[in-house]
């Protein structure tokens, strides 16, 4: 009986073929697949848009500059930033920002509150608003020179207290009565005031309107000059001042300074000290620069 001869490669081949026509196969289901899939979401309305974003924290208040604002490209564009896109840094740089403004967030023209660039400020919080019975802010100026502004270290969106230096000009019959006299006053004036914006020295603060019309008539006077002292950001209490205020005299007793007395007492002459004794020169120095020798030498006959 013969047996019947296979040849094993033709069945090698086959498997072979076999394999490549699967992968084949499977990679033209993966393109289909994934065109569909784009297809699907081109349908499904979802665009890309470019819109300027912040790349670092930007406070309230605070004018936005070059390098706190990108472009990014890869915005999807949905229902919720459609409106008040920017494209362009230029548009916001400058402006002033109505709301604090976190990292990798759009830049929206409704987030600003000054609709020019330059050194706009917005007197409202984006809280508040012009109601009937509202409170009447006003913004008024300021100019208070480094050493009466915690050394220059002042800036806009910072809450500050306001002491007030004023001439007081006492009448010359109270003067004479011999308690009163004409001097200096100071005394913390206005609390918890918030900065809106600063150039040098002149600061702009947030002021109630009969507030505004005092520091108006103090600069008008002429008489008073005006301090600032920070206020920690968290210390939005008002304080009684009616214990409160300075005059040299109150300083003197409060501490118990020195009291300065007339030298010498009584108006007397002052005393004429002593002379100082002569003192007796040092023998000078001979020509050759050698000191001359005191007493010749003595001879023994």
């Amino acid at each position: 009986m013969e047996m019947e001869y296979k040849d094993p490669s033709k069945r090698g081949r086959w498997i072979v073929l076999l394999g490549v026509v699967l992968a084949v196969a499977a990679g033209a289901a993966a393109f289909y697949l994934i065109n569909q899939a784009q297809q699907q979401a081109g349908q499904s309305g979802l665009k890309y848009t470019t819109a300027v974003v912040a790349t670092r924290a930007i406070p309230a208040r605070k004018p936005i500059e070059v390098d706190d604002v990108a472009v990014r490209s890869d915005i999807p564009l949905d229902g919720t930033n459609a409106e008040g896109i920017v494209t362009d840094p230029a548009q916001v740089v400058g402006r002033i920002l109505a709301v604090d403004v976190r990292p990798g967030q759009l830049v929206t023209v409704n987030l600003l509150a000054s609709a020019t660039a330059g050194g706009q400020f917005s007197i409202l919080r984006p809280d508040e608003t012009v109601a009937p019975d509202s409170e009447a802010w006003r913004a008024v100026s300021l100019t208070v020179p480094d050493e009466r502004a915690v050394g220059g270290m002042l800036g806009p969106n910072m809450t500050v207290d306001v002491f007030v230096t004023a001439t007081v000009n006492v009448p010359q019959t109270l003067i004479e009565q011999g308690r009163y006299y004409t001097d200096q006053s100071t005394k913390i004036t206005y609390q918890d005031m918030l900065i809106l914006a600063r150039q040098g020295t002149s600061y702009i603060v947030k002021a109630t309107l009969p507030v505004a019309e005092e520091i108006t008539h103090l600069l008008a006077a002429g008489n008073a000059q005006f301090s600032f002292v920070l206020r920690p950001d968290a210390d939005t209490r008002v304080l009684d001042l009616s214990a409160l205020g300075a005059t040299t005299n109150r300083i003197v007793e409060r501490y118990g300074l020195p009291i300065p007395e007339t030298f010498p007492a009584g108006g007397g002459p002052i005393s004429t000290p002593p002379p100082i004794p002569e003192i007796t020169p040092a023998p000078s120095p001979t020509e050759s620069g050698s000191p001359a020798p005191s007493a010749a030498p003595s001879t023994v006959p």
